[in-house]
């Protein structure tokens, strides 16, 4: 452990922080062409977890020594863009309705999260979990819709199929660790750390897949 959390973690983090930038590069060149709502809301997602990494590393640079504030925020903000980009993939009310009371729905746990159970200064776990779980259940929402849709032939030139994928890997592949993250932290920050490897290997392959997503969405 000591030599990952000395040698890799440190790349590994970096790694983590740039990797929403090859996605939004490639979005700011592809938005001049392609500008539909889909493709707009998974480009401003890119933005926002662009931003996050930049104030976060901000905070660290100017000595704030807990920036788990940010979480809460990402949490609110990334899910409802993504909801967003599903809420436009579907046809039915039904299921327009219920991406709409989800939105409703993690909106109180966050406050929830914030300022009654973990605090804003902790991992906001209660609702980044219920987030994942919403957008996994989004993922196969889509992944049934595709099934019954003969039209669709080839999968992989399906935009939000792909985004779907990545959805169910990285949000599926996070949940434990957001769940375990306070407590991983109460025993030592390397516990915590490793927490946090994960999280960013899984973060790097999931911003990585939008940079593909876009060009299909732009094709």
């Amino acid at each position: 452990m000591e030599f990952f959390i000395g040698h890799i973690y440190p790349y590994l983090k970096w790694a983590a922080v740039l990797s929403p930038v090859l996605p939004f590069v490639i979005g700011l060149w592809l938005i001049r062409k392609h500008k539909s709502a889909k493709f707009n809301l998974l480009f401003l997602f890119i933005t926002i977890g662009v931003l996050t990494e930049a104030i976060s590393w901000i905070t660290v640079v100017m000595g704030t020594r807990n920036n788990l504030w940010l979480s809460h925020l990402y949490t609110l903000f990334g899910f409802s863009v993504l909801a967003g980009v599903f809420y436009y993939s579907f046809n039915k009310l039904l299921l327009k309705r219920a991406i709409v009371g989800g939105m409703v729905v993690l909106c109180l746990l966050i406050f929830y999260d914030a300022f009654t159970a973990d605090g804003i200064m902790k991992m906001n776990s209660v609702s980044r979990i219920a987030a994942n779980a919403m957008l996994i259940m989004m993922a196969i929402t889509y992944f049934y819709k595709v099934a019954n849709n003969a039209k669709v032939v080839y999968l992989d030139r399906d935009p939000m199929f792909l985004l779907s994928c990545a959805i169910l890997i990285y949000y599926a592949g996070t949940s434990m660790s957001y769940a375990i993250f306070n407590e991983a932290l109460a025993i030592s920050d390397d516990t915590a750390r490793i927490c946090l490897a994960i999280i960013m290997v899984l973060n790097v392959l999931f911003y990585i897949s939008h940079a593909f997503i876009l060009r299909r969405m732009a094709a």
